[in-house]
């Protein structure tokens, strides 16, 4: 089973691979628990670079000192030894709340405003991943610092996140990532690196790596309503058989090949089987198909094609009207038994 680090040093590799352009491009490895570690300074070697990453494994312990490792990056990093010529990025991936940094996270916002993210050029990306985050925090810092912060919920998402991190510098977009859904970008890595390849502006670029102890869990992966590992999986077009959405990308993020399902990012969290959003009469999960061949629908028993929703268990389908009108009558019976519930 893959750590948090082990997610974070995949993803980070990809990162690298994608941006990172041989004898043009510098780029720097640093890591925080109690303190602030350069693993690699700035080098235009990727190979360096990818053994700095590699070598990462199995070695996270102690606190999480997140605020002053970001200004020590800007100032003692960034400001001494980057070329002041170049647009300057900064990757940052945490799992927790900070619990010992002498700045406060105000300060650190501000400092970094004013020493690093003021420049229109420079790029500072904080991402924070799971639920030990403060994300309301880091946010009010982003607001502060002018940079910007993305949250998703487990490492698996981690390396969704970074393409989107990657697709905002290698396109210059001004706008800001919370604006970009992820899970949503089109963009692929090797799209991404394509168009980097045709830029030919240079970048200085440092990640930052929470490595505290709490980065050594497990990150267990999302299941399908079997109970079945959901796993990335390249499938052309695809279809959620939770919502009914069609998938945005190529890329399924959770895929069983057990039973044929994939599901969107809003629908999955690491450890548990997908939720459902719709169950049959006998409250087993149902899933949407979309099957070419006409289909009779359980409750009107009419005749229809397309997508439906469907228990496997009961042999049970439901077209979209049915659906609806269930869905209003468990919510007026709801509605009379919390009503008579208050006149008692």
């Amino acid at each position: 089973m893959e750590t948090r680090l082990d997610c974070a040093i995949k993803a980070s590799n990809e990162l690298v691979t994608t941006l990172h352009r041989d004898g043009l491009d510098n780029g720097c490895i640093t890591t925080f628990n109690d303190s602030l570690a350069i693993r690699q300074n700035f080098t235009s070697d990727e190979n360096r670079l990818h053994r700095s990453l590699n070598s990462l494994r199995n070695a996270a312990a102690g606190e999480t000192r997140l605020y002053d490792s970001i200004y020590d990056v800007v100032v003692g990093i960034f400001r001494r030894r980057a070329d002041r010529t170049r647009p300057w990025i900064l990757v940052v991936v945490t799992d927790g709340d900070d619990n010992c940094s002498t700045r406060s996270a105000r300060q650190c916002a501000e400092e970094v405003y004013r020493l690093y993210t003021r420049e229109e050029s420079n790029f500072l990306f904080v991402v924070g991943v799971g639920d030990g985050v403060n994300s309301t925090r880091l946010q009010q810092m982003a607001d502060v610092g002018r940079f910007d912060y993305i949250h998703v919920k487990d490492f698996l998402l981690l390396e969704v996140a970074l393409i989107t991190l990657a697709h905002k510098v290698t396109t210059s977009l001004s706008l800001s990532v919370n604006a970009l859904s992820v899970g949503n970008v089109s963009a692929s890595w090797a799209e991404i690196q394509e168009h980097r390849r045709l830029s030919n502006v240079a970048i200085d670029y440092a990640l930052l790596i929470d490595m505290s102890t709490s980065m050594n869990e497990i990150s267990s992966r999302a299941q399908c309503f079997e109970g079945h590992e959901l796993r990335k999986y390249r499938l052309g077009q695809w279809m959620c058989d939770v919502c009914g959405k069609n998938g945005p990308t190529t890329m399924s993020d959770y895929h069983c090949a057990k039973c044929d399902f994939n599901a969107c990012h809003s629908h999955c969290v690491s450890g548990r089987p997908c939720k459902p959003t719709s169950t049959c009469p006998n409250d087993h999960p149902m899933r949407y198909t979309n099957k070419k061949d006409p289909w009779r629908c359980d409750e009107d028993k009419q005749l229809y094609t397309g997508k439906r929703l469907r228990c496997e268990r009961c042999d049970y389908d439901i077209c979209p009207n049915c659906l609806i009108e269930a869905e209003r009558a468990e919510r007026a019976l709801t509605y009379l038994m919390a009503g008579l519930l208050l006149r008692e």
